[in-house]
């Protein structure tokens, strides 16, 4: 899962740039963009050092994050593949559910100890069994040869895996780990997403700024925002409920109002009509009320709601069973506005994108009916 090296071949002072390496049939690819005039020219490679810093970094923390997930899920826990960049390290992992915050705490926790006690990594050859004897741990459904490179971290290690890779000479250089997301990409298979040394440090830095904005704007200190926030929260849910609470009071002033508007259609009563701003909720349960009110009727409401048409029908049970359908009648009042919806014979909702025809699509109830 590693990325190839970046970098530069220098053929007699024409500077071309290495895009990418790969190990094929064991020769190792170069990727430019052009070839030199003179291929035959002494040639003097440059490898990216500060990327090849950040993958060794990467690298061997994905190792450490192995070890760290079995310590906490499991010996159950495999890799099941990886990424290995230079700005961040991706790990998919064994794991039927999910990992709890406490989880993932733990193993950055777990990870930064081993990196703060700077553990020595180093490498050793030996054959496949003996790695295998030895309790080296092969990634599931990779092909190895007779002979092996096993890479071991700390002395007795910690972690020994079969790896090519390439590595920091001890755990200390990693400088700070940090999980940045935790997630599913298939059944029983979890993904980690991290970052280690400056990518790490810019993280951490970016939570801060953060945290330090917010704090600004509620007007707490950084270490009192989860308990402001908390609070302005409770205040808004207060808000809220208040807020509907007035609405609810409204929709029953605006049903009883209605109440006193109906009209006769095909031996149907009728309320058609265009009500002040409130939001679907609130207008499904205007409907619900005229309905329980009214027995016998049909019930097509039209509103405003951020900027938008939307419309709601509903007809009692003994005019669904004459026919009359709410769903085709709404279909065709909101088609008015220039929008559609349907749904069921009994109710029915819909949405407009012409607020200036919300009059015009009610005037069409009757004719409708």
């Amino acid at each position: 899962g590693q990325t190839g090296d970046t970098g530069t071949l220098d053929f007699g002072g024409e500077v071309i740039p290495v895009t990418d390496t790969r190990k094929e049939n064991d020769l190792i690819i170069h990727f430019t963009p052009s070839l030199p005039a003179d291929i035959t020219l002494p040639i003097e490679a440059r490898v990216n050092a500060e990327e090849r810093l950040n993958t060794m970094y990467n690298h061997t923390a994905t190792h450490l994050l192995q070890f760290a997930l079995r310590k906490v899920l499991g010996e159950h826990v495999q890799q099941r593949g990886s990424l290995v960049a230079p700005d961040r390290l991706r790990f998919d992992f064994s794991h039927l559910a999910p990992l709890t915050a406490k989880e993932i705490n733990d193993i950055q926790q777990i990870i930064n100890e081993h990196v703060r006690r700077n553990l020595p990594v180093y490498a050793e050859e030996l054959s496949y069994r003996q790695a295998l004897d030895a309790g080296a741990t092969a990634l599931f459904g990779e092909k190895y040869g007779d002979v092996v490179r096993v890479l071991k971290i700390g002395n007795p290690p910690v972690s020994m895996e079969l790896c090519g890779g390439t590595h920091v000479a001890a755990t200390g250089e990693i400088g700070y780990f940090c999980v940045l997301s935790e997630s599913s990409v298939g059944a029983g298979l979890r993904r980690i997403e991290a970052v280690t040394g400056r990518e790490a440090e810019a993280f951490v830095n970016r939570q801060f700024e953060v945290i330090d904005q917010i704090a600004r704007q509620v007007g707490a200190a950084g270490g009192e925002v989860a308990g402001k926030v908390t609070g302005l929260l409770e205040e808004l849910e207060t808000e809220r409920k208040r807020s509907l609470s007035l609405e609810r009071e409204l929709s029953r002033k605006i049903a009883e109002d209605l109440l006193e508007r109906t009209e006769k259609v095909k031996d149907a009563t009728v309320v058609a009509a265009r009500v002040p701003s409130v939001s679907p909720q609130v207008l499904r349960e205007i409907g619900d009320m005229l309905r329980d009110k009214l027995k016998s009727g049909i019930i097509v409401l039209g509103t405003v709601y951020e900027d938008r048409p939307a419309f709601i029908t509903i007809v009692t049970a003994d005019l669904t069973a004459k026919g009359f359908h709410a769903g085709k009648i709404i279909k065709q009042v909101a088609a008015v506005t220039g929008g559609g919806g349907g749904g069921k014979p009994d109710i029915a909702q819909a949405g407009g994108k012409d607020t200036s025809k919300i009059d015009e699509a009610i005037r069409l109830v009757k004719s409708i009916i």
